[in-house]
């Protein structure tokens, strides 16, 4: 479907490379898919006065942050989102592959010193991305 797919994590680098995601999809007509990666799925219970249980859920609280950042981006393109259960370039990866994206946006956070060396999220994807992958400067 040619879906621009960004990877977040509640950075402001994150957030950067978002912006610069939902400006590319704009332009050039295309949906936004915005991804957050987890290794687990974690939900526990935060006892409130009395008899009162909450329950804490990790995923619903990433795609609470994810439906927030999908509205604060104000594009006019289709934008969905997406908690996927893995490091940060499989899910990306896979999301890009699954609905046959055009291009993967992920930001330049660790891509300094001996992460250049050792390899970084940016520089996972680029080497098993099924499309395009643009590493945008967000430092």
């Amino acid at each position: 479907m040619d879906e621009i797919i960004v990877g977040v994590d509640g950075s402001a680098t994150a957030r950067m490379a978002a912006v610069a995601a939902a400006e590319m999809a704009a332009k050039f007509n295309r949906p936004l898919h915005i991804v957050t990666s987890m290794k687990s799925h974690n939900s526990r219970e935060v006892h409130g006065g009395g008899s009162e249980v909450w329950v804490v859920d990790s995923v619903g609280v990433a795609e609470d942050h994810l439906k927030a950042m999908a509205g604060e981006l104000k594009v006019t393109v289709p934008v969905t989102y997406a908690v996927v259960m893995s490091d940060v370039a499989s899910g990306l990866c896979d999301e890009a592959t699954r609905l046959n994206a055009s291009t993967i946006v992920v930001g330049n956070k660790r891509v300094q010193g001996a992460a250049r060396v050792l390899g970084s999220i940016a520089g996972d994807v680029a080497k098993r991305a099924p499309c395009n992958v643009l590493i945008v400067h967000t430092h």
